[in-house]
């Protein structure tokens, strides 16, 4: 099947509604409740999911254990990275391009420039045993306003991956130090997560599909805020390399084994007895 989002995440979601189906039908023998949700907004500020969680707990409907359709390869993710977007403001002295030189005026785009240098040598922390290293990456520069003018100011959005060690906080105040020009925290809201490796969600999985390995995931989704209302990992149909590009597309068989995965784990789980929720990286 071809399409934008027929891998992610179409793909998860009628392995999910189809394996949904299967075990509703006994769910009362299984003594479990399964609850099957959608949620809008993933790929921008995943607000869905957000709000979804708090109407949940509202009510006293907060999961136990949750497992957030994605494309794996339906490879358990147990932990995900989060993401902290800075802004760097470097400031200089607008003034006319051709008195520059003569004025000894600070051009905004230069310093901009060294800070950016100095921010590959600052250090963001050690490695997570499935995260690897905490990234920054300079995604968007903006400066000047005309082509004869020294610019006065100078910005640059800095996408950084974080682990759950150290904090985003840490780290802000690590590349502030670093630099000449301010930091600026534009979002720290989607934390990272993990759960044990021993956790039964997980056993239930590996249960499933004894073949699927256990990873991190650097891209951000859902998981960030249904970890916080229980244990969850990142599992699905597809292949995320597939995602977002012009020819997207996932393999009937794929969803076919998504289905079979999704039952099989949610039948597992059932048979290992009620969950005792265990504390998160993302709980405070």
């Amino acid at each position: 099947m071809y399409g934008l989002g027929s891998n992610d995440a179409k793909a998860s979601a009628a392995a999910m509604t189809a394996a949904f189906v299967r075990v509703a039908t006994d769910a009362d023998a299984l003594n479990v409740r399964v609850m099957l949700a959608f949620t809008a907004e993933e790929e921008t500020r995943c607000e869905g999911s957000e709000i979804l969680v708090a109407a949940l707990g509202a009510v006293g409907l907060t999961p136990s254990a949750v497992i957030v359709g994605e494309p794996t390869g339906l490879d358990v993710s147990i932990a995900q990275k989060g993401l902290l977007v800075l802004e760097l403001v470097a400031k200089g002295d607008a003034c006319h391009a051709a008195h520059g030189r003569a004025l000894g005026a600070r051009n905004a785009i230069h310093a901009l420039a060294r800070d950016l240098v100095a921010l590959e040598q600052v250090d963001l922390g050690g490695d997570h045993p499935s995260l690897g290293p905490v990234t920054a990456e300079p995604t968007v520069v903006q400066a000047g306003t005309a082509r004869n003018m020294v610019p006065g100011e100078a910005r640059c959005v800095i996408d950084v991956r974080v682990n759950p060690s150290p904090p985003p906080g840490a780290i802000a105040a690590r590349i502030a130090a670093a630099i000449e020009g301010e930091v600026r925290v534009l979002s720290d809201r989607l934390i990272p997560c993990e759960i044990d490796a021993d956790h039964p969600l997980v056993k239930a999985a590996l249960t499933a599909r004894p073949s699927a390995k256990v990873l991190g995931t650097r891209g951000v989704s859902d998981l960030v805020f249904w970890s916080r209302a229980a244990p969850g990992i990142k599992v699905g149909p597809g292949r995320t390399e597939r995602s977002h590009t012009p020819d997207e597309y996932v393999l009937e068989s794929e969803i076919l084994d998504g289905v079979a995965f999704y039952e099989a784990t949610l039948r597992a789980l059932a048979a290992a007895g009620p969950l005792h929720r265990g504390r998160t990286s993302t709980e405070q």
